[in-house]
């Protein structure tokens, strides 16, 4: 039997044959001595044989009395469970130092994909948030917001029952889209914002990032919107064009609720707004956002105010 120090961790057997540790040796003989585990206790080391009474290891027969029956020795095995040369044979060759820096490693990088993957699945709504904050600080309302879910399609409408009428179907945007309406509550000015999620999985996102479709309109109540609105439809208008391109304005007039508005279609880089850590420079977005607003605002006087 090879040497057994005071320090070195064994394993032992409680009364109810239980495998308990590894604790150093010396701490097992103290509680034998205060007559907490009999004398018989069921040891196991690395160097050991097998499972072997304390009182019949050479090195600790001496220090130990007789005591209360001995604890019954967990099954026959050659080590405690879950270990052997099974477990030993699957780490030949690497030093604890290497299985520890794997360890580390795998950990990292698995940290690295779970933020990857809730920055793509989180910032559209951190990027709205943005949004939002911008207009609602100013001392807009927001009056309106529709979402389509991110990388995945839009719930289907529940199923309407035989015996009942069907209401018209609610119009659902495209996965990714999300309408915002805001209003100024003093004059009744009003703004408009569409932002389109572009890359259609995770894997186009990270390869060549986020990008996103940003229409953003500006509108005001004009008396003579119902004559805007014949005339916008006479005319071969942008909003025929079936995918803008960046920069395109387009007019429109609700005629019902008297409104004419300028729009533009941009294309942004979300990873502009929002870093790594899901913060967002709220400043960079709340220019850009007053860019396009004082543009619109600009075209709706330029071209309807009378």
């Amino acid at each position: 039997m090879s040497s057994l120090t005071p320090e070195t961790p064994v394993h032992w057997a409680d009364a109810a044959g239980g495998q308990q540790g590894p604790t150093p040796a010396a701490e097992v003989i103290d509680r034998i001595r205060r007559g907490e585990l009999p004398p018989g206790t069921a040891l196991w080391w690395p160097s050991a044989p097998g499972w072997t009474p304390a009182d019949q290891v050479p090195e600790l027969a001496a220090q130990l009395g007789g005591g209360a029956p001995a604890a019954a020795a967990p099954p026959a095995t050659a080590g405690p469970v879950g270990g052997g040369h099974a477990t030993d044979a699957l780490m030949d060759g690497l030093s604890d130092q290497q299985l520890d820096d794997e360890f580390i490693a795998l950990i990292d990088r698995s940290w690295a994909m779970y933020k990857e993957t809730e920055k793509a699945t989180t910032i559209d709504e951190v990027l709205l948030g943005g949004i939002i904050t911008a207009m609602v600080d100013s001392g807009f309302v927001m009056i309106d917001i529709t979402s389509g879910s991110l990388f995945g399609a839009a719930a289907a409408p529940a199923p309407v029952p035989a015996t009942t009428t069907a209401a018209p179907p609610v119009p659902t945007l495209p996965a990714g889209t999300h309408d915002l309406r805001f209003e100024v509550p003093t004059t009744g000015a009003r703004v408009t914002v569409t932002l389109h999620h572009l890359p259609p999985d995770l894997a186009s996102a990270s390869v060549i990032g986020h990008r996103a479709r940003l229409e953003v309109g500006y509108g005001e109540r004009l008396g003579n919107a119902g004559q805007i609105g014949q005339a916008l439809r006479s005319e071969v208008a942008s909003a025929f064009v079936a995918a803008p391109e960046p920069g395109t304005v387009s007019f429109d007039a609700d005629i019902s609720s008297g409104y004419v508005y300028a729009s533009i279609d941009v294309l942004v880089e979300p990873d502009r707004y929002v870093d790594d850590s899901l913060t967002i420079d709220h400043d960079l977005l709340r220019r850009h956002i007053a860019a396009l607003v004082h543009t619109m605002r600009t075209f709706v006087h330029t071209r309807f105010a009378s």
